[in-house]
């Protein structure tokens, strides 16, 4: 800025001393020659940085960006070299990963801990090769009888369990609800897993959203200043003076 001033300044005093007075048809031709060249100059001067003063997408294809993102949040932000939003959907989905793992973690230790249970307190064998719906109904029925006898009631017979094979016998009700208790447990932390689940697939969508929004997106022009100075003629083309125009861009 100081330089320019100065030049500004020296080119006003050189020129303000080479039209001190008055002037043939000729210099006339010459003052508006030197005035062509300066617009000239200033038109090209101009016309890169307006150019320039744009950020494009390098021509990202919007549908490929998407893809990525749905594939892995934050990557179809990757490819347009905008990961300062990018990084929040990959986050997210980190964490939305790493909560789905700590939830079946967690639901296995307590529905093993609760069949092992039945082992100690019920006397049922082979709890690895039994089916899900077997341990509901243990815990809903004293012993095998029980249960076979209320399934002779209802009608349902292909529901009768091989009392040698699906046995049990709990040794005190108390016991039997601390099974059902730990039983249900591990089912609402599976159920749970729908909570992360759901966030997986709501963050794809809405970072999909996003990086095509953004790969779409009409360039935006930068914040710029301009300063152009502008020579001032009299009627005889004499200089009057100069002025600067101060311009800025948004």
């Amino acid at each position: 800025m100081r330089l320019l001033f100065v030049s500004i300044t020296l080119l006003c005093f050189c020129v303000s001393n080479l039209y001190s007075q008055s002037y043939s048809q000729s210099d006339a031709n010459k003052i508006q020659d030197l005035k062509s060249k300066i617009v000239d100059q200033k038109s090209s001067e101009n016309t890169p940085e307006i150019n320039g003063s744009f950020e494009a997408q390098s021509g990202k294809s919007p549908a490929l960006a998407a893809l990525f993102s749905l594939v892995l949040p934050g990557a179809g932000h990757f490819y347009l070299n905008r990961m300062d939003v990018g990084k929040y959907f990959l986050g997210i989905d980190a964490a939305s990963w790493i909560g789905l793992a700590s939830l079946e973690v967690y639901g296995n230790n307590v529905r093993d801990d609760s069949r092992k249970f039945s082992v100690e307190h019920a006397q049922v064998n082979d709890i690895d090769n039994k089916p899900d719906t077997y341990f509901g109904n243990i815990g809903s029925y004293a012993n095998v009888y029980e249960y076979n006898n209320a399934m002779l009631v209802k009608g349902d017979y292909t529901s009768l369990y091989d009392a040698n094979k699906f046995y049990w016998n709990w040794d005190s009700f108390n016991n039997q609800q601390i099974f059902e208790t730990q039983r249900r447990n591990s089912e609402r932390i599976y159920d749970s897993k729908v909570i992360f689940g759901s966030l997986l697939v709501a963050n794809r969508i809405v970072s999909a959203i996003s990086a095509y929004l953004i790969a779409s997106s009409k360039p935006t022009k930068k914040t710029s200043l301009h300063l152009e100075p502008e020579l001032l003629y009299k009627n005889n083309y004499s200089v009057d003076g100069i002025k600067i125009n101060l311009s800025k861009n948004f």
